[in-house]
């Protein structure tokens, strides 16, 4: 079998056979694969702390006919204090729920892993509330995958003062509301903005009272549901 070494992420564990483990990984340069882990559940198993979900590290896998098997692996980040906080801990499903719906089999994804990562570092520290760096983490989702809103001003006349979000942009007070839009206060209006033409990492760096919070997460749910068909299992636990 070809081998090759690859560094990703776990977004994914299903038990199978007696002892084995099938991975969904989110690799550096390769994208999402699916691997095979053998005895992986095994309490001895050299893969025991590597192929755990969210867990950042060094695979070697062989490559078979239509199918990976792993058989190297070393961990880099657990992301352990995840563990700590049910809201950090359900916020971080939700990521790695977003990015194994999205995305389809070994497409390179660097970028979305990155941001990925860095959203699980801020969750497992608690740099900020779990639900904003959800928040965040959605909208540059969006950003990355080509569907994010015009926020800049109206969409209709150009007014910077353009509180109505619907999943094209937003729009002032000036013009009938959008059937399928949400309205912003002035200061998450302003934080989408900021989201938006951040660079992906300065994207998280900032403060936000809960009712921003609030809107910011209200804005990246009308987003998903406008733009995939298909329900967030793991936000249901946020709600």
């Amino acid at each position: 079998m070809k081998t090759f070494n690859a560094r990703g992420l776990v977004l994914r564990e299903y038990e199978a056979g007696e002892s084995d483990k099938r991975l969904l990984l989110l690799c550096k340069g390769v994208g999402r694969l699916f691997v095979y882990a053998r005895g992986a559940r095994n309490p001895k198993s050299k893969f025991l702390a590597t192929a755990q979900l969210f867990t950042y590290g060094d695979f070697t896998l062989a490559q078979g006919r239509g199918f990976y098997s792993l058989t190297q692996a070393a961990p880099i980040e657990s992301f352990y204090h995840l563990r700590t906080d049910y809201d950090a801990l359900t916020c971080a499903h939700v990521i790695v729920e977003i990015c194994e719906k999205t995305l389809l089999e070994e497409e390179n994804c660097d970028d979305l892993l990155r941001l990925t990562l860095k959203a699980l570092g801020h969750l497992s520290r608690a740099t900020h509330p779990p639900r904003q760096v959800l928040a965040v983490f959605m909208l540059r989702f969006f950003a990355w995958y080509g569907v994010a809103p015009f926020t800049e001003n109206c969409l209709v006349c150009g007014n910077p003062d353009a509180p109505r979000l619907s999943p094209e942009g937003t729009t002032c007070r000036q013009h009938p509301a959008p059937s399928d839009g949400i309205t912003l206060s002035a200061s998450a209006l302003t934080a989408t903005r900021y989201i938006f033409n951040s660079e992906p990492a300065a994207a998280f760096q900032f403060n936000a009272a809960p009712t921003v919070v609030d809107d910011l997460y209200r804005a990246a749910m009308l987003l998903w549901r406008h733009h995939f068909d298909t329900p967030l299992r793991s936000a249901t636990f946020l709600e």
